[in-house]
């Protein structure tokens, strides 16, 4: 299992990978006075990116999308250089008042992932995606990489991870959304309760 890495002892070897990475995935300016972060307690097909495109349409919120960053990479096997890039990426948007959605599962490494968000200091909320098993059987076993999506993962990958990796406290989390139901007000919901929009 990798350890997720500090941004502050980055591999030199990678600064021209960081510099082409930046280039193709921009570091805008926001105008979050407080940036938050926006966790999802979930696996695959439950409605990542889906959800994290409903809220980011509200709230003007950066996606950093794991599977796109593998695609660019074109390498779904080594997860050190993706999450030294993605941490590298995230702590630039969030110095520059962005808010941050990470489209990925956090059940995945999740006591290192905590640390490592608690360690920044920044607001982070935590969504619990609930579906029904049909429901996400049926949307991977209908899932294609088309250039909005990139995730290989498949209904076996889903039942795997499901058994390997533990959801999140219960008490951590912010929002449940269930995805097989209208996913919007619950976003507006979420949004609102918490004053985000």
């Amino acid at each position: 299992m990798s350890e997720i890495m500090d941004i502050h002892s980055l591999d030199n070897n990678n600064v021209e990978l960081k510099e082409k990475y930046i280039k193709e995935f921009p570091i805008s300016k926001g105008d979050k006075k407080e940036p938050y972060i926006i966790l999802f307690d979930a696996y695959n097909g439950q409605g990542k990116s889906t959800v994290s495109k409903i809220i980011s349409k509200y709230d003007k919120s950066v996606i950093l999308n794991n599977d796109e960053l593998r695609n660019w990479l074109n390498d779904y096997v080594n997860p050190d250089i993706l999450y030294e890039l993605q941490w590298y990426r995230l702590d630039l948007l969030l110095k520059n008042n962005n808010s941050c959605i990470l489209d990925s599962s956090s059940t995945k490494n999740w006591d290192y992932k905590k640390r490592y968000f608690d360690k920044q200091g920044y607001k982070y909320y935590i969504i619990r995606l609930v579906c029904d098993e049909d429901i996400i059987k049926e949307r991977l076993d209908n899932r294609t990489l088309d250039g909005v999506n990139f995730s290989i993962a498949t209904y076996e990958d889903y039942l795997d991870m499901k058994k390997t990796y533990p959801r999140i406290d219960d008490n951590l989390i912010s929002f449940t959304i269930d995805t097989g139901k209208d996913i919007e007000p619950q976003v507006i919901e979420f949004l609102n309760k918490y004053n985000l929009i």
